[in-house]
């Protein structure tokens, strides 16, 4: 195959995906990952039910994906592979099938999320990190 056919190929799978969107697993048979959100909350100092204060994407921040330890449900062993959030919080991390621990770098701390990801699937997991505002 020629580099121009490649290129051709490559843009073609991302034509049906919007701005700021990722390509869905479907679009990609025979590879696994984990996919989800990282997000900020809370986000004022203060919410009531007239003023709801709703988490928000945390975009351009790093996620981590760890192996899990054994007997360790929300510890982290050696990174296993990395990658960054988009503009709406989204990632998309290709890994081997197995069970992991993601994490992200944004707010004061973020929570440690396990998952168990499947041959020819990807897992999806939300990974919410704290502001730090009360």
């Amino acid at each position: 195959m020629r580099p121009e056919t490649g290129l051709l190929v490559a843009a073609a799978l991302l034509a049906g995906c919007g701005p700021g969107q990722l390509p869905t697993p479907d679009d990609e048979p025979g590879d696994s990952g984990v996919s989800g959100m990282v997000h900020l909350g809370p986000t004022c100092p203060v919410e009531t039910e007239e003023s709801p204060c709703p988490d928000q994407p945390a975009k351009d921040v790093a996620v981590t994906v760890h192996e899990q330890l054994p007997g360790e449900a929300y510890g982290g062993g050696p990174v296993v592979a990395r990658g960054t959030t988009d503009e709406r919080g989204r990632f998309r991390i290709e890994v081997d099938p197995g069970s992991y621990v993601v994490t992200a770098e944004a707010g004061m701390s973020c929570e440690f999320m396990d998952v168990q990801v499947e041959e020819d699937s990807w897992a999806t997991v939300d990974v919410p990190c704290d502001t730090g505002i009360r």
